[in-house]
């Protein structure tokens, strides 16, 4: 599919999971928060993790990584299913991993997170024991607010003000816990309470960090030899999927060729990945010959067999990827980045310029 101003909806990314930011890393649309949340450096530093419970942490998250990439594309049954599964498995593992504190407070900042929807889930209704009006003024609520949401991330697609929506959603939010609050008993506050802990800034979250997939060689490169995001560590990397036939791509040339030119010399490397989508765009030399009239200078992998838009659990083009200099996927933008006003061509430059900055060597919780 054509860029469809899905990178407008992440602009509300970060407002759906409690955050006001824009758009990050999401590894896909209608994820469990609680997995972005693993990859948190702020939670990792509110648990406060040894040195070697920081290596076997990121090194868990690396290896689930690879394997929750893939379930972006899929269809949302299958996507659901499996990134469900591989967070209980993380779960698993990481419990005697941490300490029963750390592992409790792990679950009371995921709780926290979750919000009012928390109030709705098996384990905490059976704690509340709700009565019967009580539970369906709840749901009421809770879904009012959702369904009040959803329309805000409507308006934001249809490219209304960035700011005036998110103090509306603060609005909203507001309001729900002040009914939320209505309902629940002295002592069902209390039971909340100790549920989501002391209080954690959720604001400092939307920072994630993700083991970015590994580039499958096609064999067919253009302007370098073949490249791996592991031989790539200590520079920015910035990964575009395109197709030379798509307007909303074409539309990101400009971008790419001012990237190209603004940080040549320095730790950046932007890295095209071509997938086709239609038969004529099938074609090496085709590809060749349009990059070459496009004057790319950069490398672009040749991906005709889909791999890497497999491995990357890709759906849309354009999008775009930022890498740090650990490998790690940390900025994505989805679509067209200057989809009907969006700005997303100076806020992606700033991210690189912000990612080159940093040092290629730091903690799992930075």
């Amino acid at each position: 599919m054509r860029c469809l101003g899905l990178a407008a909806l992440a602009l509300l990314a970060g407002l759906v999971n409690g955050v006001s930011r824009s758009p990050a890393a999401d590894p896909f649309w209608g994820a469990d928060p609680a997995w972005s949340l693993l990859h948190e450096p702020a939670v990792a530093r509110e648990l406060v993790l040894t040195p070697t419970q920081s290596q076997q942490f990121r090194g868990l998250l690396d290896e689930l990584d690879a394997k929750f990439f893939p379930l972006r594309n899929k269809p949302n049954d299958e996507a659901t299913k499996g990134a469900a599964e591989i967070l209980a498995d993380a779960t698993s593992r990481l419990e005697p991993l941490l300490s029963e504190p750390q592992f409790r407070r792990l679950v009371e900042i995921q709780t926290r997170q979750q919000g009012t929807t928390a109030l709705l889930q098996a384990g905490m209704t059976k704690l509340m024991n709700y009565k019967p009006q009580q539970k369906e003024r709840l749901e009421m609520v809770v879904s009012e607010t959702l369904a009040a949401t959803r329309e805000l991330e409507k308006r934001v697609g249809n490219g209304e003000p960035r700011e005036p929506l998110e103090k509306e959603y603060s609005e909203l939010k507001r309001d729900e816990l002040r009914k939320v609050t209505g309902v629940l008993t002295p002592a069902q506050r209390s039971i909340w309470q100790k549920a989501i802990g002391r209080d954690f800034d959720l604001t400092t979250l939307g920072r994630p960090a993700f083991k970015a997939p590994e580039l499958v060689d096609s064999g067919d490169w253009l302007n370098s030899a073949p490249l791996t995001i592991k031989a790539l560590a200590g520079k920015v990397v910035v990964v575009h999927f395109y197709a030379f036939g798509c307007s909303n791509c074409i539309n990101n040339y400009p971008t790419y060729l001012d990237w190209q030119s603004r940080f040549r010399g320095k730790d950046v490397v932007i890295l095209g990945i071509h997938t086709p989508e239609t038969a004529a765009e099938q074609e090496s030399a085709t590809v060749k010959a349009k990059a070459d009239s496009a004057e790319f200078e950069f490398p672009v992998l040749i991906d005709g067999t889909k791999a890497n838009w497999n491995a990357w659990g890709n759906s849309m083009w354009p999008s775009v990827y930022l890498v740090d200099k650990r490998g790690y996927l940390r900025y994505f933008w989805p679509g067209e980045l200057k989809w009907k006003g969006a700005t997303g061509d100076p806020w992606m430059r700033e991210r690189i310029e912000e990612l080159l900055a940093e040092s290629a060597v730091t903690s799992a919780s930075d």
